[in-house]
């Protein structure tokens, strides 16, 4: 019949706002505290189920939480085939930035023994947790990173002896000498795909 014709199912579209902070105390009336603006129904829980069938934003690769090879993966990114997933632990020595990037792209866990690298800047910042209770921006389950550390970031400063990195105790964004190792660290991510519960 003419006109007649069957309408596709339309896209969830929920990736389509911002995050929320991870802030949950108000201290005043109109702050992030009070509006928790942003998609998901909290900073860990997602507003729709990931595959595995729960709503968690991070589980390990498996779908649990046990995290047994410290891979975590972040499901607020999955776009229905590929997903961001980190490395929870920080190197354990003091590193420069160049040796960062060569460092993240040697790293090898369980099968997943390439695709690892140094994240961006914008990667790091979309794990940042902004809740007051925290000293760290990565204090939180399941990353648990304590303060004293600068995490270097791919990016390079407009100066291009200079990157960015995340300083842990100030939760602060700057742009550090590529030479520097005193305190420097980093944390590696990797883009892993997504078929049904199996991760590659």
């Amino acid at each position: 019949m003419i006109g007649n014709y069957i309408k596709a199912a339309k896209a969830a579209l929920t990736t389509a706002k911002l995050m929320k902070t991870g802030q949950t105390t108000s201290y005043r009336t109109g702050d992030d505290g009070d509006l928790e603006r942003g998609r998901n129904v909290s900073f860990t829980v997602l507003a729709e189920n990931n595959p595995f069938g729960n709503t968690n934003r991070f589980t390990d690769e498996l779908g649990g939480q046990t995290y047994t090879n410290n891979i975590v993966i972040d499901w607020s990114t999955y776009n229905g085939s590929n997903v961001l997933g980190w490395r929870r632990t920080l190197n354990a020595s003091n590193i420069n930035w160049a040796n960062s990037i060569d460092s993240a792209l040697l790293v090898s866990i369980s099968t997943f023994t390439s695709g690892w690298r140094l994240p961006n800047v914008q990667e790091l910042f979309s794990i940042m947790n902004w809740d007051s209770s925290f000293s760290s921006p990565y204090a939180y389950s399941p990353f648990s990173i304590g303060i004293g550390f600068t995490i270097w970031s791919s990016n390079t400063y407009n100066l291009t002896a200079a990157a960015y990195g995340v300083q842990t105790s100030s939760k602060q964004i700057n742009a550090f000498t590529k030479t520097d190792t005193s305190n420097y660290r980093f944390i590696p991510c990797r883009t892993f795909t997504v078929t049904g519960t199996t991760l590659s």
